[in-house]
């Protein structure tokens, strides 16, 4: 039977140190992308002109800290930078979406809204929330082909439809969680903007990339939970695969580390030996194939020095920046300190 693991006791203020055992050396080196303050100014003012100093308060972090920005320039640092801003202000407007709609929020009642929206309806009013949302999908549509945004919007749905549940959700095993988590994390918008970030073209029927975009999934969302887990923690969120761990398989706090380093690094290798494989069964029909496994290593190596790095999970004075990746991560009340 499993044992289900009791919420830890608050963080002490002297921290709580927790080994880490990161992969390391087998993706490219992280990079960002070259025009990135450029695309940052372009898209601050965009929101600001919008927004002003009057929109909700959780819409002026949008520019305050720059979540949207900062991810997608380290995880598409090749991108055409046009193509950029527009993938820019879509994770912007997701980030705000996430924490507008944590708990019981007003916003979680408003899907068939956001739904309608997506959905192409022509609407007006609403939450200051949905209007925003509303105007940045219309700047996000621009340049996009229909195929791709068809695509988004079906992905955007899904994380929408898992936002009006998510509080409520039950996950009984680490199975269970992935699956909520692969509609709540919006990951399949990302091979969207890889294609779209890139001008690629891939032809290659989807179902032949299914285990491939399995494992690059698994890493990227084990990454931020691992990574984002003292803010998580701190917000009583249940979405996070340290607690699912603890719940379900009843572990201590660092053995549930360990084992989602273990389930990270066995990700990581599936990705390698999948990409392999595509590239050996297809790249010669298929000449959008190898750029676009090569995106997906630097989307893996920079969504890790993200996660490593940004204010949204390690507070204004925590993160890591320096070289490779750390031993130890450091959990107090306010900020996330790596050694």
């Amino acid at each position: 039977m499993t044992t289900i693991a009791s919420r830890p006791e608050p963080l002490p203020a002297s921290g709580l140190a927790l080994e880490l055992g990161l992969p390391h050396g087998r993706l490219p080196e992280a990079l960002d992308h070259p025009r990135r303050q450029q695309v940052r100014e372009r898209h601050d003012a965009w929101f600001r002109e919008r927004i002003g100093g009057a929109g909700p308060p959780a819409a002026r972090r949008l520019f305050a800290e720059c979540e949207g920005v900062s991810l997608m320039c380290r995880v598409l640092p090749g991108a055409d930078p046009e193509r950029l801003l527009g993938i820019c202000l879509a994770a912007s407007v997701l980030f705000l979406l996430d924490d507008a709609t944590d708990g019981d929020s007003a916003e979680t009642g408003r899907a068939d809204e956001y739904l309608a929206v997506l959905a192409g309806a022509v609407t007006e009013g609403g939450s200051a929330h949905l209007r925003l949302f509303r105007q940045t999908l219309d700047r996000v549509r621009q340049g996009v082909p229909d195929r791709l945004w068809s695509r988004f919007t079906s992905g955007f749905s899904e994380v929408v439809r898992a936002a009006a549940v998510k509080s409520g959700a039950p996950v009984r095993d680490y199975p269970g969680y992935l699956a909520v988590r692969r509609a709540d994390a919006a990951f399949d918008l990302v091979g969207v903007a890889i294609e779209h970030g890139l001008g690629l073209e891939l032809t290659l029927e989807p179902e032949r990339l299914a285990a491939f975009h399995d494992a690059c999934f698994e890493h990227t969302i084990l990454v931020n939970d691992l990574l984002s887990y003292r803010k998580e923690y701190a917000d009583d969120e249940p979405m996070n695969a340290v607690g699912v761990l603890r719940r379900t398989e009843g572990l201590g706090l660092q053995a549930a580390v360990d084992e989602l380093c273990l389930r990270l690094r066995a990700a990581e290798d599936a990705y390698v030996a999948r990409a392999a494989e595509l590239d050996a069964a297809h790249g010669a029909a298929h000449p959008a194939l190898r750029p676009y496994l090569d995106a997906w290593a630097r989307m893996l190596s920079g969504n890790l020095a993200w996660s490593l790095s940004c204010p949204r999970y390690h507070g204004p004075d925590g993160g890591w920046t320096g070289d490779g990746v750390p031993a130890r991560m450091v959990l107090y009340p306010d900020r996330t300190l790596f050694r």
